[in-house]
């Protein structure tokens, strides 16, 4: 069996994530009093993030390594002091990547990102001023592992495409955020979408360095 085999586990399991989400919340809470406590809280940032996202037994899964939203999406907050009251509370619907926290760090502690960095700060996010963004990003799987095909893809603003390459043929997803949100329609298959098929295609192989797993 697995984790969320029975509804019993299910229960047992996702109340143990919970659990495990409110001990870190009270924890966090501990860190800002004593920030308070030691005159430090109007000069500190602080951070709060997740390494990864995690299915809950939703489509079936556990574990987190397929580009479904559910896997790929993970929490950040960012708390500025001395951000400007009325830049405070807001929502950025921007693609924030964890290679960006390092820049981040470094630019609000006013030091120089290096040069083999990938990231970039997002300092200018907390004020409003951000300049052009990134508009996709490429996730990768690639762990040795029987029962998790590796696979390669791009998450763009509106479509998202993974191949798992080595299958043969190779199999692809491609999925429509804005008609399909919870990704359950594969439109890889369908003819009106072979330009956009291709073009993600192009675009896996450009950021991974790699040739396309689909040759033309």
């Amino acid at each position: 069996g697995w984790r969320f085999d029975t509804e019993e586990k299910r229960v047992s399991m996702t109340r143990g994530h919970y659990r495990m989400i409110s001990g870190v919340d009270r924890n966090l809470g501990r860190i800002v009093a004593h920030l308070k406590e030691l005159g430090r809280a109007d000069d500190t940032v602080v951070l709060l993030l997740g390494d990864n996202g995690y299915f809950l037994g939703e489509r079936g899964l556990a574990g987190k390594w397929l580009i479904y939203e559910e896997a790929i999406r993970v929490p950040l907050i960012v708390c500025d002091p001395r951000v400007p009251a009325d830049a405070r509370g807001k929502l950025v619907d921007a693609m924030a990547l964890n290679i960006d926290i390092g820049p981040t760090v470094l630019g609000l502690a006013g030091l120089e990102t290096p040069a083999g960095y990938e990231g970039r700060s997002l300092e200018p996010w907390l004020t409003g001023r951000a300049d052009e963004w990134r508009h996709d990003f490429l996730v990768e799987h690639h762990m040795d592992n029987e029962l998790i095909a590796k696979h390669r893809g791009v998450r763009g603003e509106r479509y998202v495409y993974s191949v798992f390459y080595e299958q043969e043929p190779p199999f692809e997803w491609l999925f429509d955020l804005e008609s399909d949100p919870l990704e359950l329609v594969n439109l890889a298959a369908d003819p009106a979408h072979k330009d956009r098929l291709q073009e993600l295609r192009d675009r896996t192989a450009a950021l991974s360095g790699t040739a396309p797993a689909v040759p033309r």
